[in-house]
């Protein structure tokens, strides 16, 4: 039988296991012998077919077998088949097949374990240097598309995690770029080390990457072509071609599966694809050629796009730490959870002004490049406000929401203030309140980023002096926001004159939930200030005001953060102590405390949840990380389970985040693993020296610096900007407290009550 026999091709596909393609692909094999009238032919393509898809239950038995009892019982299995019921040959070599494949996967994961690896990348400006739109633009691009996983059907649920679930990569490299020929290379099959070296060559070039699961809401497909188009279209969006109308050329190469080989023609294609983002972007892609075709493993870059896939859908422990490494996921990689690019082209295409969601979302996903089809679309948008004036001010009330909620990050935010600011009608007199709103947004966005911006604040306490009697609510929204914004100064105590005063006034005047904020602030203050008791005082009265509220979900919300800022201060306001045993039944209230506020769990438990949550758990995880690292003794199991769950940790930018990194070093150091500890404690400094971070951020970056020293961790070889420079900025940071904290963890060593003891000087309360 040969590859174009149907006899042959109804058993082949049918034992590679079924999906919708497949299924149409036997249905036309069968029209095929059918009409082709041969004797027998029908009945023999359906006992073929059935001895495929007998072939693919027999693999999974077999594969079953292998993971649950090992290869010695995978052979046995084998042999006992085709003893007892297996006599045909097409399946007898199938299996041999399969359990060969799973042999050689064995022996090269075995060869895997314990080699950490050495893939680096370094973002730039917060952007990943692989990402589409942080290229160059070129003339001539060729895209290199391939997939991991098996499931490529979107209407089949699989849980996100699961490797089978189908994920599409594409490789963009200009013209001009050349690397080392990488034909016939399989990373799976290959060392630890070989694909280290591969994907550092990728990450090291000036080349993009792009990846979508196909569980993403824009991802709709139930065959694989479908998805491959859907990559294309989505990368083209993306890609940085020029726009002064010289004439550009893309070719894209898909690696070839089930019935598409090289030969296939793909033009028609090509052609419509072309069509259709010249309609949407004239500028781009007025003068595109678009050429598609698919290539087998002897092309040059097959490796390449080989080798990003398997980064991004192996399972293997080792893998997923080169994952991390490399950053690629959620910034070149898009989570099936993420808000698309694709998404928001799809709403621009409604006409009209966007909702104010989706305009958020328009602004978090634009890039700074002025000719990128996210900021042309997001400019002809705000010529637009115009004829729509309502939009503007609903747009304004999207970010107010936000912030309100939390639910945003800085680069988002910054954008969507940005935007606001550039294209409020010139025209229009824009009301106190609103203006007060803007600059309070801003001023939200500032406190975020750790930046301290005088002028702003001085601006904001102006309009809360001339809208006190007009908008009380508003006004003592912006109050709260300066006071964060003196808190970043670290001059805790400026405004509490002016929060005392609005305390003092009926409740009615600043509202029953800003009432509350009010209280919780001054426990900030004193909490700041060095007397925590004093501050869980204030939490306690915050936490009685909340709950009068009539939202039981906003009483939720508001009480779970004053609960974190009361355990937070309740620590702190416990003596260090130079065993590292503090009064056990006191510590004991102050663990059931945290236990109960994450849901009244066994230990072990929260720590395996809290290890996998992201953005929106960011508070809790740092108050359990805090808990972790301050009572090791107590907290001993639920290290342990932190620590066993590393592989699905995430990260994110703002604040606790860097503190959160810092704590993962601590625990990875005090159980023996310095190298990796000292990867963590790295990233958490890189993230507060963020260039959008301002001198708060950059102050916490010195502390860690300083804190890997009284850990005992290597030097990380990170530089130390010029300490005047963040003097002047940061005059009223605890300066001799750092000294003194430098000068002690020089001399190594030292005792677990004096690190937490000079944190509380140099970081104070929720600072560390």
């Amino acid at each position: 039988m040969t590859d174009s026999d149907p006899i042959w091709l109804a058993y082949l596909r049918a034992s590679w296991g079924p999906s919708p393609e497949r299924q149409r692909e036997l249905q036309d094999l069968e029209d095929r012998v059918r009409a082709e009238g041969r004797s027998g032919g029908v009945d023999a393509f359906r006992a073929a077919r059935a001895a495929g898809e007998k072939a693919y239950q027999a693999k999974l038995e077999l594969e079953q077998v292998f993971d649950t009892r090992g290869e010695h019982a995978a052979r046995q299995w084998l042999v006992e088949a085709k003893r007892s019921w297996l006599s045909d040959s097409r399946i007898v070599r199938s299996l041999e097949l399969k359990l060969n494949e799973r042999i050689t996967r064995g022996h090269t994961l075995r060869n895997r374990h314990g080699q950490p690896t050495r893939v680096r990348t370094t973002l730039l400006d917060g952007r990943h240097p692989n990402c589409l739109r942080a290229l160059q633009p070129a003339d001539s691009w060729a895209i290199y598309v391939d997939e991991t996983g098996a499931v490529f059907d979107g209407t089949v649920e699989l849980p996100a995690d699961s490797k089978r679930v189908g994920r599409m990569v594409a490789l963009a490299v200009p013209d001009g770029v050349d690397l080392p020929d990488c034909s016939g290379f399989h990373a799976s099959e290959r060392t630890f080390a070989e694909v280290d070296e591969v994907l550092q060559r990728v990450l090291d070039a000036p080349v993009g990457i792009f990846g979508f699961s196909v569980r993403d809401d824009t991802a709709r497909h139930r065959y694989w072509i479908g998805h491959v188009l859907h990559l294309v279209r989505w990368t083209l969006l993306q890609l940085p071609l020029p726009t002064d109308g010289r004439k550009s050329r893309v070719r894209i190469l898909i690696e070839k599966r089930d019935a598409y080989e090289p030969s296939t023609d793909l033009k028609t294609m090509a052609q419509a694809i072309e069509s259709e983002v010249a309609a949407i972007d004239p500028r781009r892609f007025d003068g595109l050629a678009l050429d598609m075709g698919f290539m087998d493993k002897s092309h040059s870059m097959t490796g390449y796009v080989d080798t990003v896939a398997f980064t991004w859908g192996s399972s293997d422990r080792w893998n997923k730490e080169r994952l991390r490494k490399s950053q690629l996921l959620g910034h070149c990689f898009i989570e099936a959870t993420e808000r698309s690019l694709h998404h928001l082209f799809l709403a621009l295409t409604q006409g009209g002004p966007l909702a104010p969601a989706d305009w958020y979302e328009l602004c978090a996903a634009a890039d700074n490049q002025e000719d990128s089809f996210l900021r042309r679309e997001l400019e002809r948008l705000g010529k637009a406000m115009v004829r729509f004036p309502r939009h503007w001010e609903l747009y304004l009330a999207e970010v107010q929401t936000r912030l309100m909620s939390k639910q945003y990050s800085l680069a988002e935010l910054g954008h969507a203030i940005a935007w606001l600011q550039q294209y409020a009608d010139p025209s229009q007199i824009i009301p106190g309140t609103l203006r007060l709103q803007l600059e309070s947004s801003n001023l939200a966005l500032a406190n975020h980023r750790g930046q301290i911006q005088a002028d702003l604040v001085f601006r904001c306490l102006d309009w809360v002096g001339k809208l006190e009697d007009e908008a009380p609510q508003l006004a003592a929204e912006a109050l709260l926001r300066m006071a964060s914004t003196m808190t970043n100064n670290f001059e805790f105590s400026a405004l509490q004159d002016a929060v005392e005063d609005w305390l003092s006034k009926p409740i009615a005047v600043a509202g029953l939930l800003n009432y509350g904020k009010l209280q919780s602030t001054q426990g900030q203050m004193r909490a700041f200030s060095g007397d925590p008791s004093a501050a869980v005082s204030c939490f306690h009265a915050a936490t009685a005001t909340f709950a009068r509220l009539s939202d039981p979900q906003q009483v939720t919300r508001e009480t779970r953060q004053t609960k974190i800022y009361e355990i937070i201060a309740r620590m702190d306001a416990m003596p260090f102590s130079a065993a590292g045993g503090e009064q056990s039944a006191e510590v004991e209230t102050v663990l059931d405390a945290i236990r109960q506020l994450l849901g009244n769990r066994e230990p072990e438990a929260i720590s395996r949840s809290l290890s996998t949550s992201d953005q929106a758990g960011r508070f809790e995880h740092h108050l359990w990380l805090r808990a972790m690292a301050r009572f090791p003794r107590q907290m001993a199991s639920a290290r342990a389970a932190y620590l066993d769950n590393r592989d699905h940790w995430k990260t994110g930018s703002d604040h606790p985040w860097p503190l959160i990194l810092a704590y993962r070093a601590w625990l990875l150091n005090d159980s023996g693993e310095t190298a990796e500890a000292r990867s963590w404690l790295e990233e958490a400094v890189a993230v507060c020296r963020d260039d959008e971070h301002g001198p708060t951020l950059e102050w916490m970056a010195r502390v860690l610096d300083i804190l890997a020293q009284a850990i005992c961790l290597p030097p990380g070889g990170s530089e130390w900007a010029a300490e005047a420079g963040l003097r002047n900025r940061l005059p009223h940071a605890p300066w001799s407290a750092l000294a003194d904290f430098a000068g002690e963890a020089a001399q190594g060593g030292m005792p677990r009550d004096r690190i937490w003891s000079h944190l509380a000087r140099c970081l104070p309360f929720n600072f560390h």
